[in-house]
Parts: C-alpha cells; sequence; structure tokens
C-alpha cells in the first residue's frame, strides 16, 4: 500500500471516490428539493397551458352563450388528473361547472380573462381552473424521490467509471511516456511512439510536438488555407439566398439611407417610385407618416432593449396603384469592417392581401351585409362614444329613431327580395343626409337609428332649427319614389322620434327610449313626420312636444 498510495492514478482514484462521495450526498440533499418545487411547478403551468389551449374555444362558447360547446370544454379540461374542477363564467350570469358548485371564493383558482372574439380589449368571461393540490404534490414528491435516488446511483457508477477511464487513457499512457522520457540518453535519436488511442488528444499533441513540430507547422498553413476555400464557398451561397430570397431585403445607415438592397426589396419598391437603383435613397420617404418612422428608427438605435422589432407599414403608392402594405422587420446590426458603425437591417414583405382581408373582416363584423351601415351591436359601442364626447365637451348629441312606414305590405306584396331593395335604398338616402361623422345604424328589421353631434350645449336655442331641419330632410329623402325592377316603384315614408343627451336621459337606454317614444308619437299621428321628445309634461307619460306632418 505504502508503494502505491504515491502513484498518480492511486491518488487520482482517491481523489475522485472522495468527490464522488460527497457530490452524491449534497447533490440527492439539494436536488430532491429542487426537483420537487420544479415538478410542482410544472404541473401548475401544465395546467395553465391546458387552459390557454382552449381559451379562443372558451371565448366563443360564452360569446355565443353556448352551453354545449361550454360542457364540452370543461369535461374536456377535467379529465386530466391535474385538474379538480373547472368553471366557465360570463358577466349575463351564463355559468358551466364540473364540480358540485361555482369555483368562486376558493383558493388556488387559477383564473384566465376570456377577451370578446372581436375586440381583444373587452372582457366577456372567465375559466377558472382549480388544480388537483394531493395529486401534483403526490406526483411531484414520488417524481423527485427517483430522481435523488438515479442522480445518486449515476454519480457512484459514474466516479468507477471515471476512475477507470482515467486510469487508461491518462495515467497509465504518462507513465509508459515517463519510462521512454528516463531511456532517453543525451545525443541519441529517439522516436516516442504515440500511445494507442491518443493520437487526436492532449498526450498525442504533446508526443507528435516533440516528433513532428515542422510538419505540424504545415498542416496548420493546410488547414488555413482549407478554411479559407470554405468561407468563400459559403459566401457565395449567401449571396445566392441574398439575391433570389422572395423577401425584401436592405440595409440603411444612420441617416436611414439604403446601402444595399436584394432584387425582392426593388421589386416592393417599384410600387412606389419607378426607380432603377433605391441605393443611396432616403427608406423613410416611401412611407406614410414619415416622421413616425424616422422617430421610431431613431429609438431602436439608441435604445438597449429594442434590437428587433415588427411593424406593418402602408406605402405611399404611383397615382391609379392600389394601396400596399407591407410586413417590415427591423434589427440593429454593426458594420462587419469597422465594427462601429451600427446599420439597420430590414425584411419586408407585401401583406397587402392579408391587410385587405383583415379590413373587410373588421368592416363585415361591425356594419349591416345588406345595407353597409353600423349593425346593431357596433352601432350601440359608437353611440356610448358618442356620448362620452358630447359629456366631455358639455354638447349635446341628438339621436333619431327612424321605423319605415307599412314596410310589412312591401314584404306581403312584392316578396323580401324586394324588401330588401327598399331598404338598401333607404340606407343610401339615409347617408345621403348626414355627415361622415354622423352614425348610421341598422337596428334590426326596417328600424334605424341616427347619433349626430352638435356643438352646442342648449338644443332649444341653438340647436333646434338645425336639427328640425335635418329630421325635415331625412323626411323629405324617405318619402320620395323608390323604383324597383322593371317599371315597379313605390313610396315610403317613416316616422320618426328625436330625443337628446343628455336633456331627455343620462344614459344611452334612457335616450333611446325617449326617442322610441317620439317616434310611437310621429305613428299615433299620422305617421310620415317627426317629433321631438318631450319629458316635462306632468301626467308621467311619455309625449312629444312637436309634431311636424308632412307638408
Amino acid at each position: 500500500m505504502k508503494r502505491f498510495r504515491h502513484k498518480l492514478y492511486f491518488k487520482v482514484a482517491a481523489a475522485i471516490a472522495l468527490s464522488a462521495a460527497i457530490v452524491a450526498v449534497l447533490s440527492s440533499y439539494f436536488f430532491y428539493f429542487d426537483e420537487l418545487a420544479r415538478n410542482e411547478q410544472d404541473s401548475r403551468e401544465h395546467v395553465h397551458q391546458l387552459s390557454r389551449t382552449v381559451e379562443k374555444t372558451a371565448s366563443i362558447a360564452v360569446y355565443v352563450q353556448d352551453s354545449v360547446l361550454a360542457s364540452e370544454i370543461i369535461d374536456g379540461l377535467a379529465i386530466n388528473d391535474l385538474v379538480s374542477e373547472v368553471e366557465l363564467i360570463s358577466e349575463p350570469g351564463f355559468s358551466v361547472f364540473s364540480g358540485e358548485g361555482s369555483l368562486v371564493g376558493k383558493e388556488g383558482v387559477s383564473t384566465l380573462l376570456l377577451y370578446h372574439p372581436f375586440s381583444e380589449s373587452e372582457v366577456i368571461g372567465e375559466l377558472k381552473i382549480l388544480p388537483n393540490e394531493a395529486f401534483i404534490a403526490r406526483n411531484a414528491k414520488d417524481a423527485a424521490v427517483n430522481q435523488a435516488q438515479m442522480l445518486a446511483l449515476l454519480t457512484v457508477v459514474t466516479a468507477i467509471l471515471v476512475s477507470f477511464i482515467v486510469h487508461k487513457t491518462l495515467t497509465s499512457p504518462l507513465n509508459r511516456i515517463t519510462n521512454k522520457f528516463e531511456e532517453i540518453k543525451p545525443g541519441e535519436t529517439c522516436h516516442i511512439t504515440v500511445p494507442r488511442f491518443h493520437q487526436q488528444d492532449e498526450i498525442g499533441s504533446l508526443v507528435k510536438g516533440i516528433n513532428a513540430l515542422v510538419s505540424s507547422l504545415n498542416q496548420s498553413i493546410d488547414s488555413e488555407r482549407n478554411l479559407r476555400e470554405k468561407t468563400e464557398i459559403l459566401e457565395k451561397k449567401f449571396r445566392l439566398i441574398f439575391e433570389q430570397a422572395s423577401a425584401g431585403i436592405c440595409l440603411i445607415d444612420s441617416e436611414n439611407l439604403l446601402v444595399t438592397a436584394n432584387p425582392a426589396f426593388h421589386r416592393i419598391i417599384f410600387k412606389s417610385h419607378s426607380i432603377a437603383d433605391a441605393i443611396g435613397l432616403c427608406l423613410t420617404d416611401w412611407f406614410y407618416n414619415k416622421q413616425q418612422l424616422e422617430s421610431f428608427l431613431t429609438d431602436i438605435r439608441q435604445s438597449h432593449h429594442l434590437d428587433t422589432v415588427a411593424l406593418d407599414l402602408k406605402m405611399k403608392t404611383l397615382a391609379g396603384s392600389p394601396d400596399c402594405w407591407v410586413h417590415c422587420l427591423f434589427s440593429k446590426v454593426l458594420d462587419g469592417e469597422s465594427q462601429s458603425s451600427l446599420m439597420i437591417e430590414v425584411l419586408m414583405y407585401d401583406v397587402t392581401e392579408r391587410t385587405e382581408r383583415e379590413i373587410n373582416t373588421r368592416f363585415e363584423a361591425d356594419h349591416d351585409g345588406l345595407t353597409h351601415l353600423k349593425n346593431r351591436r357596433a352601432g350601440r359601442r359608437s353611440l356610448m362614444d358618442l356620448f362620452e364626447r358630447a359629456k366631455a365637451n358639455s354638447k349635446i348629441a341628438v339621436i333619431m329613431n327612424i321605423d319605415l312606414d307599412n314596410f310589412k305590405t312591401i314584404n306581403d306584396d312584392y316578396g323580401h327580395e324586394m324588401g330588401d331593395l327598399v331598404l338598401i335604398e333607404v340606407g343610401r338616402r339615409m347617408m345621403s343626409v348626414f355627415r361622415n361623422d354622423d352614425l348610421c345604424v341598422r337596428w334590426g328589421g326596417d328600424e334605424f337609428i341616427v347619433g349626430c353631434y352638435f356643438d352646442s350645449s342648449h338644443f332649444e336655442t341653438r340647436s333646434l332649427p338645425a336639427i328640425e331641419k335635418l329630421a325635415a330632410e331625412l323626411r323629405e329623402a324617405l318619402n320620395k319614389q323608390i323604383k324597383l325592377n322593371g317599371e315597379l316603384s313605390i313610396k315610403i315614408g317613416g316616422s320618426i322620434g328625436i330625443a337628446i343627451y343628455p336633456q331627455h336621459g343620462d344614459d344611452l337606454e334612457s335616450v333611446l327610449s325617449a326617442a322610441d317614444s317620439a317616434m310611437y308619437k310621429s305613428k299615433q299621428e299620422g305617421r310620415n313626420q317627426y317629433s321631438i321628445f318631450n319629458s316635462e309634461l306632468t301626467d308621467g307619460s311619455s309625449t312629444c312636444s312637436k309634431s311636424h306632418p308632412k307638408a
């Protein structure tokens, strides 16, 4: 034992064994608690991921109040062992749950807000999930124990294996090399043979360095030449990718001038300017909101957090050309030669078709498909915004409730197709009477709502003549003959009820109710006229201050 304890391989083996024992104990101890916490965290994150996978479907279920779809979503979540109970609720009182009761007030509940399918800022409900804490804790503990045991066993096995490998690959070859060095005599040429399996490692390098210094130098030169050839090949490939890419690629300097650009970039820019070469021109000149884009590029250069930013931008186009939208990805890069000049790389994709589809989708969601006026949902939202504007500026907003007279007889006598043509023409005439900033809404069927903003705070003294003039123009427009297919033409009027915010109500519902009462007053007094709501009568009924029949 005394003879071997001074040997290198004995010292290495003893050091590895002692280190392995210490590492096995400490790592198993700390790894157990770390693995326990991590498994519990992974399980809770998995529960959260489950809720995110059904977020869109749950939003649709809440939006359409579909209890069957909601139950399928909840059952699909509750079947997972990590989930104890699930509940899907919304403000109007719609609630579906998997357990014995509601999860409101229970501890540990994970809540996911559900947003309106067409408005990401409007919350319409919540998806609540109660994790199965007992199952999570049990699984986490079992996994942590197994991992700790496996770690300890792996450490011991690794120590034994490392000791054996170190002896075979390090201490034993070094011992043989040392013996060879001891056999070398001054003045004699001795070639040390590289030990087996060590031609490419440090031991082999040591022997090769002694035997073939010149050979090593030649190999370095050959390696450098091969590397240069590979670099040239890669440069050609990247140049080919740059020139053949379908996305427009360019570099701009600190003045937003183009330094280089690929053919795809020139094809996109050709829609804005008929130029043969864009190099040296200013990138921001080809877009609307030039100053905002310049400010944005300055922020990218100065900020340490904005390295890559994506934007959808509208390009200026040639006269008579359609609109063009591009998706741009801006990334900061350093000049490869100076490594000090900051440049911006721009990747540009033509997304005109996608943007137009999004615009059309938003239009279809907010407008009536027949008359192209705002639908009831979008109209209600716009009317509330109109009231907020009037309230903020201490002005008034006028609501007109229009109900077409005898419209049912048109459908009965001529069919719904002719009725649709009448509604389309009514919508067109309404749009011709009111300004672009006025709101024309098809409220439902043959009922329409118009909202107007008046820059006045007292409608009786200043705005009343203008309101009556506007109502008279609308009545006259609706009273004109409507030509249908062939020689057929009909005449249809409308009963109009007018209410003013805030004089006739302090919210949208009360003003709409007042306008509806005024409209029915017009119906009672012979139709085809307009009436202004009067809330000052003492009989408690909603009547009108004025009725204006057709002259």
